[in-house]
């Protein structure tokens, strides 16, 4: 028996250590075996290979640490995510905005297609760029701020400049977390020491943003809006709030991701989990531990009842 066109591909990824072939090869492999005696490697391994950061693109050694790189058509399960009617008219936008991008590129007119997204914690934002990225099947590229300054703050804008540089090298989609982390609003720094050195790496921040091309869709997100620095935030042309889920949108949610793997909660269950918080991960983290139990409970019964039967014979 020959090698099968999967069976190829893993061995040309392994080859030329492409990782992002090889981890493609490797799931068409065990989304092709379908026996019995491997269904526990197969379901562990699909679980690893498909987990959001389980499509990394390998990056050059000096970006490694700075800025991640992902391939989101296999790692994002979209039957699972809701979308709210104001991210859906946000996403339209965006992809509209997409469109439009390239004829001004075609007719040599720079233009960015930048989204700045605020608010509290625990809205969706980095989700909802993954879903951007899924959608247009490009690239997604993201780049927290929070990790990139160095202990020299000289190196802070060189580690800036590389992961712009490389990020535009092609179409993607460049999120840009905690951008509240670097650029300040210079107005209210003194100008002296540290503060001096953060008004010129967000000087930095602003010259290769501007270096942006047309086919590079950003998504940047803060929970502190009002330490923007102003020239920064006027170079998005869409500023979007995220709000809270109302309670109505948590429960969809919630409804969504267990009618995707075949379960269902009653009211009650979905009530408690939605009390006392909207914030998304908190209310999936929830929902997942509940989950988890009800699981624990059906093997703890089928257990038992195997028990009963080996021991009284029936």
């Amino acid at each position: 028996m020959g090698l099968t066109e999967i069976q190829k591909e893993m061995i040309r990824g392994i080859a030329t250590n492409n990782i992002l072939k090889a981890r493609q090869g490797a799931l068409g492999a065990l989304n092709e075996d379908t026996t019995q005696k491997n269904k526990n490697f197969v379901a562990r391994y699909k679980s690893i290979l498909t987990s959001e950061h389980g499509f990394l693109y390998e990056l050059p050694a000096e970006l490694k640490g700075l800025l991640q790189c992902e391939d989101v058509s296999m790692s994002f399960k979209e039957s699972r995510y809701y979308v709210s009617e104001q991210q859906m008219e946000l996403a339209s936008k965006i992809f509209r905005m997409a469109e439009v991008s390239q004829k001004l590129m075609e007719l040599q007119i720079p233009y960015k297609n930048a989204t700045l997204l605020y608010g509290p914690p625990g809205t969706g934002k980095t989700m909802f760029a993954r879903y951007i990225a899924f959608k247009k099947a490009l690239p997604f590229c993201y780049l927290n701020f929070s990790r990139i300054i160095d202990s020299y703050m000289g190196s802070t804008a060189k580690n800036i400049a590389k992961a712009f540089a490389y990020a535009s090298s092609n179409p993607c989609i460049f999120m840009l977390d905690e951008v509240d982390t670097i650029s300040c609003d210079r107005k209210s720094t003194s100008g002296k020491g540290s503060d001096g050195e953060m008004s010129r790496i967000t000087v930095t921040l602003m010259q290769e943003f501007d270096k942006i091309p047309n086919d590079v869709i950003v998504l940047a997100a803060t929970n502190r809006y009002d330490l923007l620095d102003s020239a920064f935030v006027s170079r998005f042309s869409t500023k979007q709030e995220m709000k809270p889920f109302t309670t109505e949108e948590n429960q969809k949610m919630i409804q969504m991701f267990l009618s995707d793997i075949g379960y269902e909660f009653d009211e009650t269950e979905i009530n408690r989990i939605v009390k006392g918080t909207h914030d998304q991960r908190e209310i999936m983290n929830r929902t997942i531990q509940i989950l988890a139990e009800k699981i624990a409970e059906e093997k703890y019964s089928q257990l038992l009842k195997q028990s009963r039967r080996t021991h009284y014979g029936k």
